[in-house]
């Protein structure tokens, strides 16, 4: 009986990683660029790389506290900001809105490191579920052959 197995595939802003049964294939994202195939045996590791959010998250959350400090005049027996609350609020709440979405990109996207014989490869901003996926299947795969 015929395998119906199916092909993994991850793809990424600057290409995409294919894993067939002895190979992986490279595909560049350019539009003449030639897929590259190579063998397991070449492989030495394939990596899932994560960013760390905490940079990003504790701007956002500071920012948009330092934004509702100002807004609300919350500090009023320290300090007055009637005059310029509005500005800080409005430029508070837009850095916080901007660390909030690279927090975000940084958790639903990874980069996938392919270290091989010849150098490495990295596909970068590949959907960490995609990405989980082709290396578990990697691994059973290259303990396979």
């Amino acid at each position: 009986m015929p395998s119906t197995e199916k092909q993994v595939t991850c793809r990424g802003v600057n290409g995409s990683i294919s894993l067939s049964r002895d190979a992986i294939q490279l595909n560049d994202a350019g539009p003449s660029s030639q897929p590259h195939r190579i063998a397991y045996h070449d492989i030495s590791a394939v990596i899932v790389q994560r960013k760390s959010v905490v940079p990003f998250a504790t701007l956002a959350i500071l920012t948009t506290v330092v934004a509702l400090i100002a807004k609300f005049n919350l500090i009023w027996f320290i300090v007055d900001l009637n005059r310029v609350g509005f500005v800080i609020s409005s430029v508070g709440f837009g850095v916080g809105l901007i660390c909030a979405v690279v927090t975000g990109l940084r958790l639903l996207f990874v980069n996938v490191l392919v270290r091989h014989s010849e150098g490495p490869v990295v596909v970068r901003l590949v959907p960490a579920r995609s990405a989980r996926r082709l290396a578990e299947k990697f691994s059973e795969l290259s303990a396979g052959s």
